[in-house]
């Protein structure tokens, strides 16, 4: 299994490359950290057509981070941090179809 794991600083002006890297080095699990963009505005049709599932959390600005699952859409874990964003916890679940 490889599994990835990177501040990205800004997923929307770093889509292009994130993608042809998803494409490249196919990871199993990708967590991103400091992905710059509200809820709303991560790219989440992008990445299911590059064959990935995602979960995402975070604030505007800063502390958002996502994990990336190949084939599979991740669960979310229901367990809070209230202090922070920072921290997401997932596992496995359905498997991706690009039509979800």
């Amino acid at each position: 299994m490889k599994i990835a794991t990177f501040n990205i600083n800004g997923i929307n002006g770093r889509l292009p490359v994130l993608l042809r890297w998803l494409e490249f080095a196919q990871p199993d699990v990708v967590c991103w950290q400091e992905l710059k963009a509200p809820k709303e505005k991560f790219p989440l049709s992008a990445i299911t057509e590059a064959g990935y599932g995602a979960i995402w959390q975070g604030e505007k600005s800063w502390n958002e981070v996502a994990i990336l699952a190949k084939a599979l859409i991740p669960s979310k874990l229901d367990e809070e941090y209230p202090a922070t964003k920072r921290i997401l916890k997932a596992v496995k679940s359905k498997p991706l179809s690009k039509a979800s």
